[in-house]
């Protein structure tokens, strides 16, 4: 029996797949040839709200001493809209005039490879250093078509960015055994970087609570907050986003 109990500070293999209820903030300002682009955030002036989305995070400790791991975390989210504005903005070098008919959509994808080192390790606790790469991307569009804006446009606009920031991060982790299969996990992951075509910032803060009776089942409460804030001067984005997503999470875990 003492085999099968879980060991989070030991055991090889741990993966988490959590159930998020996000508050969600993405502004994306998109400049045209002539002139800087107003900024948008699709979520207030073109719809959106809370959304459910899905996340998994696992890592591998491997080595003798138990304080190698290496992590991976995947995170998406999609949204689309359609909404008559009443306020005038210009984005992608086109001017979206007040009761235009706008169809909004948002794509965001967030992958994290990252090395853990626990420099400070106990039987009940460890503390970890890491270093990693945090890869986002995202797409965004406006679309408007003169047929169903009243009148407004004498043609159709139509207007797409994407962009791909690979961005470095470090950070820190603690988890403790509180006791009765508990446990408490908290981490917190910071970067800037201006470098080439890129300027900006990232931050990832996590903590969460499990009940891990079982290696095979465990269930765990959790909140975390996400942003990130970086201008792009490249060829297929010229601009900036600002995205920051906060909320709480279930999630259920194996460990072996």
């Amino acid at each position: 029996m003492a085999q099968e109990a879980p060991d989070l500070l030991g055991d090889s293999f741990q993966v988490a797949l959590g159930t998020f209820s996000i508050s969600s903030e993405p502004t994306v300002q998109l400049n045209g040839e002539a002139g800087t682009g107003d900024r948008i955030n699709f979520d207030e002036e073109l719809g959106g709200g809370d959304a459910q989305r899905v996340r998994l995070d696992g890592h591998w400790r491997f080595g003798d001493t138990g304080r190698h791991k290496v992590k991976l975390i995947g995170f998406s989210m999609s949204r689309d809209n359609s909404r008559t504005i009443d306020e005038e903005f210009e984005w992608g070098g086109d001017v979206y005039p007040v009761d235009a008919k706008v169809e909004s959509e948002f794509k965001f994808t967030v992958i994290e490879a990252a090395y853990e080192y626990a420099f400070w390790k106990r039987e009940n606790y460890e503390i970890n250093g890491s270093i990693g790469l945090h890869y986002t991307s995202m797409d965004a569009s406006l679309k408007a078509k003169a047929s169903s804006s009243g009148g407004t446009l004498t043609a159709d606009i139509d207007n797409s960015a994407s962009v791909d920031a690979p961005l470095p991060v470090i950070g820190l982790r603690g988890m403790w055994n509180l006791s009765h299969n508990f446990w408490l996990d908290a981490t917190a992951q910071f970067f800037a970087l201006s470098i080439d075509e890129y300027d900006g910032n990232l931050q990832d803060y996590r903590v969460l609570v499990t009940w891990q009776p079982k290696k095979w089942l465990g269930v765990g409460l959790g909140y975390n907050r996400f942003s990130i804030d970086v201008d792009v001067d490249a060829s297929n984005f010229d601009g900036s986003l600002d995205w920051t997503y906060s909320g709480p999470m279930l999630f259920y875990s194996a460990s072996f």
